[in-house]
């Protein structure tokens, strides 16, 4: 009551003339209080959006969205925690995505609450620019309590991984892993992988490398589980490990409209899940890639689009740096009577390691053809268009 009073009296010291007689008191007391609050929120909010857009680099958009969960009046608290920040090798592109999407941190006290987060990382080994960029992926690690959420997260990761190098490079490769992570569905995840035929060494491979694939709900990956197996995948493979990966981030309808795009070279659904099952990755690869390797392969090279996605790993080189380099050379090679129809037809070209290739289709030519090195390097549409 002392407070609503206390607006009233500063909002009257202000504004006098809005002191008037009224038949209603009561409601006109009520009047008064409503327009100060708004005016007092308004312009309280004006200052916030200002400050977002001017010390976090945040759209006005965004500044706008954020100031609906956090208000400030002044400067001081925000500007600490942004000095924490910088001070500790954090970018302003860092901090910029950390305040976009918990602003609730700037009213932070930075060395009760923010301080320790940081302190627990750099203790298990991350550098400075390694714990900026984790925090700046998942901020939602500073809103952890150190004790109750992050040493047993961190402590359940390292159990399976070993080492604290080890624990901290797979948070760096997913920073949510620990922020989100959830011991028992993190439990129920390795031994459904484990309980199904996938080998410990696998299993410990991926959480290392994409720890992505083991925060979901236990009942989402026991789906996913069963439709690898279904689709014929050995366990005892890592190409097992690899489709669960694939299907787990790709939504059913990009699913189905890869599989679109595989169709629109004639190819059947066996001939797409072969490909899969073959390599598992070529369902990861973005649609422009798979089309541009197919339109490669196919209308360039004269292969048939079954052979091309039997060996489905071609579609996942680069095109400009390895495959159409790889194929200038075989073709002018093929026109010169150096090597057989069969070279460019065939796979193992492109899939030897650089110096195998210079070793069996450069070097040994390049008495006869010096410009066989050079042409090696050219863009394929230049390189194929001059043969």
């Amino acid at each position: 009551m002392a407070s609503m009073s206390n607006l009233l009296c500063k909002t009257l010291i202000r504004a006098p003339h809005l002191l008037t007689i009224s038949p209603y008191p009561n409601l006109h007391c009520l009047q008064l209080l409503h327009l100060s609050y708004t005016t007092t929120v308004s312009g309280s909010n004006s200052f916030t959006i200002s400050y977002l857009v001017n010390s976090c680099s945040l759209s006005p958009a965004s500044a706008s969205s954020a100031s609906k969960l956090v208000n400030f009046h002044s400067p001081e608290r925000p500007d600490s925690v942004i000095s924490f920040f910088k001070n500790r090798g954090f970018s302003n592109a860092h901090i910029s995505s950390i305040v976009e999407r918990y602003p609730q941190l700037l009213l932070s006290h930075p060395n009760k609450i923010l301080l320790p987060k940081l302190e627990f990382l750099y203790s298990k080994g991350a550098s400075t620019s390694e714990v900026s960029k984790i925090i700046a992926q998942a901020p939602k690690i500073l809103r952890r309590s150190v004790q109750r959420h992050l040493v047993p997260a961190f402590d359940f990761l390292k159990s399976y991984l070993q080492t604290n190098e080890r624990t901290i490079a797979s948070i760096k490769r997913f920073p949510s892993v620990i922020a989100e992570c959830r011991q028992n569905h993190l439990k129920d995840s390795v031994r459904m992988l484990l309980d199904a035929g996938v080998p410990e060494a696998n299993v410990m491979y991926f959480l290392h490398y994409q720890p992505r694939m083991f925060t979901m709900s236990p009942r989402r990956y026991r789906e996913i589980l069963e439709d690898v197996l279904k689709m014929g995948f050995d366990p005892s493979k890592s190409s097992f490990v690899q489709a669960f990966h694939c299907i787990r981030a790709l939504s059913k309808s990009t699913w189905l409209r890869k599989i679109g795009v595989y169709k629109r070279w004639g190819l059947s659904e066996e001939h797409i899940l072969a490909a899969f099952r073959s390599h598992p990755w070529c369902m990861a690869l973005s649609e422009e890639k798979i089309m541009s390797g197919m339109d490669f392969f196919v209308n360039k090279l004269g292969w048939e689009a079954a052979a091309v996605v039997k060996n489905s790993m071609l579609l996942s080189f680069s095109l400009k740096n390895r495959t159409s380099p790889r194929a200038s050379v075989l073709l002018f090679l093929f026109q010169k009577g150096l090597t057989k129809k069969k070279s460019f037809m065939s796979v193992k070209p492109y899939i030897y390691t650089e110096s195998q290739f210079v070793q069996k289709f450069v070097h040994p030519h390049l008495e006869k053809v010096p410009q066989l090195s050079k042409l090696y390097h050219v863009n394929v549409d230049d390189g194929i268009n001059r043969l």
